[in-house]
């Protein structure tokens, strides 16, 4: 806020003196007339200082409400621009947990999923591997009985030939 300016402290009613600036209007006439002149120029001097100083304390006053306003409406563009800034991010922040929402569920259900199939895959491949033990078994059992069958067939084909050799 700029400086404000001050009064010389001289009061309004007293006349300048010649090293402040102001004019000195003294005229050569008569003693009482210049008393008079004195008096009339004093009272104008100081009208017209007052008049100058309020002048100047009105200037200020109007630069520091420009001021004001500037800084005012500057601060209020900028609460706008935090405050969109603000909602973007709670926009994305929103977009970003339903989304995250979203794929947690999809996960979720695979994981349910992938977990029925594998309660149902836990019964299937106890049977499958005890078809397999009960199918080796049976394998194990026709190798038995087709050897035993050679064997016989071969024990027969023995007697046969030596029959034959016989006769």
């Amino acid at each position: 806020m700029p400086a404000r300016r001050v009064s010389s402290g001289r009061p309004h009613s007293q006349l300048p003196s010649g090293d402040e600036g102001d004019i000195d209007f003294k005229h050569s006439q008569g003693s009482s007339s210049d008393d008079h002149n004195n008096e009339a120029f004093a009272v104008v001097a100081a009208e017209f200082k007052a008049t100058w100083e309020r002048k100047l304390r009105g200037r200020d006053d109007k630069i520091v409400q420009t001021a004001e306003k500037e800084l005012h409406l500057a601060l209020q563009n900028k609460e706008t621009e935090i405050a969109d800034i603000i909602n973007d991010m709670e926009t994305i922040h929103k977009d970003f947990l339903e989304q995250y929402a979203i794929l947690e569920d999809k996960k979720r259900k695979i994981t349910a999923a992938i977990a029925e199939a594998q309660e149902e895959l836990i019964p299937l491949a106890i049977k499958y591997h005890q078809a397999n033990i009960s199918l080796g078994h049976e394998v194990e059992n026709g190798q038995l009985e087709g050897m035993a069958l050679i064997k016989g067939a071969c024990q027969c084909m023995d007697i046969s030939v030596l029959l034959l050799l016989c006769i």
